[in-house]
């Protein structure tokens, strides 16, 4: 199926898709907060939540989904990454071993009676964070590459650019590129630079030479 098609007039498309996004990320929601004791947790919460995406770029437009999540994805991963290693870390300042569980039980907690915390809940959301921003942002990428644009927006390719690096144009071609030296013509057996010399003088002209 070609990624082309008119989204204008796929109205049971855009219908069904708004829909759905939400119900997938609510169920991812309910994967990622039972994955603790049953399967689930945040890496396949993460999945689930990318697969809506997927749906939305699809029924709009990439253009149009990543308008409507206004975070840039990486940013999103990175928040994820941060929120991991925090909480995997902490222990250690208690002089506890690297990801060392704690555990808290609230009680008489309205409509769920007991809920029991600890921070392996802390970590599994950055995990979830982590696959939803980075799975998010290659989605983002082959869905522009499918559409005919190009795989970063100017300002990304400024943002992720090295530092003393100009960002690529879209023709492949360095913004600061110099252009290679001009080669000069060698000098062939006859002369130099093509021209035709007499193997030898005349002798009036070795004697001009000489006075």
């Amino acid at each position: 199926m070609s990624a082309r098609f008119d989204r204008e007039n796929n109205v049971i498309l855009r219908a069904v898709v708004s829909f759905l996004f939400y119900l997938i990320n609510v169920f991812a929601f309910y994967l990622f907060l039972r994955g603790h004791n049953l399967p689930g947790g945040g890496f396949i919460g993460g999945l689930g939540s990318a697969l809506s995406v997927i749906l939305l770029s699809l029924a709009v437009g990439v253009e149009a989904a990543q308008r409507v999540l206004r975070v840039d994805p990486v940013r999103i991963a990175l928040a994820g990454l941060i929120v991991s290693l925090v909480s995997a870390s902490l222990p250690l300042a208690f002089g506890e071993p690297f990801l060392s569980q704690y555990n808290v039980t609230l009680h008489n907690v309205p409509l769920l009676g007991e809920l029991p915390l600890g921070t392996p809940l802390v970590f599994d959301a950055g995990v979830f964070l982590v696959v939803v921003g980075v799975t998010t942002k290659l989605i983002f990428v082959l869905m522009r590459l499918l559409s005919g644009l190009p795989a970063l927006e100017k300002i990304e390719q400024r943002r992720y650019a090295a530092f003393l690096e100009s960002p690529i144009e879209e023709r492949g071609e360095r913004v600061d590129a110099v252009p290679p030296p001009a080669v000069e013509p060698e000098a062939d057996e006859e002369g130099r630079d093509g021209e035709d010399f007499p193997e030898e003088l005349d002798e009036d002209e070795r004697k001009g030479g000489d006075s």
